[in-house]
């Protein structure tokens, strides 16, 4: 997906996450809500570039699921700028129920990348949570 977006002039970031877990409003003390995917090594570097020059605008998901486990590629493009992050893991959906519950009930969905340190780099935000967690996860 990444050499495709390049070969037709998109600049492309890719977030390999070392960890993706589903946190539901209230857990810890940040108040966010979403699949939180610990970036590691330069993809760090690379998100926080493009979360300062994009404006992320549109987004597609693409999973398969096997079991409990999700395995997940959001994309998350800037259109004008030709810019896309791409943020890959795999989700254990078992964990996930109480943040399907909420996402289904807010009807909103966000991505957070995050260092293992607990420093956020980025929040991108999914109008439907459909699109990555069954209402019944």
């Amino acid at each position: 997906m990444a050499d495709d977006l390049r070969a037709d002039g998109w600049e492309v970031v890719t977030v390999r996450a070392g960890h993706v877990a589903p946190e539901p409003p209230g857990h810890g003390d940040t108040g966010r809500f979403g699949f939180v995917y610990l970036a590691q090594g330069d993809d760090a570097a690379g998100v926080e570039r493009a979360v300062n020059s994009g404006t992320f605008d549109a987004y597609a998901v693409f999973s398969r699921q096997e079991g409990t486990s999700k395995f997940i590629v959001t994309r998350v493009t800037d259109r004008d700028r030709r810019l896309a992050v791409l943020l890959v893991g795999t989700v254990n959906l078992a964990d996930a129920s109480a943040l399907a519950a909420a996402a289904h009930e807010r009807e909103v969905m966000y991505s957070h990348v995050a260092l293992l340190d607990g420093t956020h780099l980025a929040a991108f935000r999914h109008d439907d949570p459909a699109d990555f967690l069954p209402e019944d996860a």
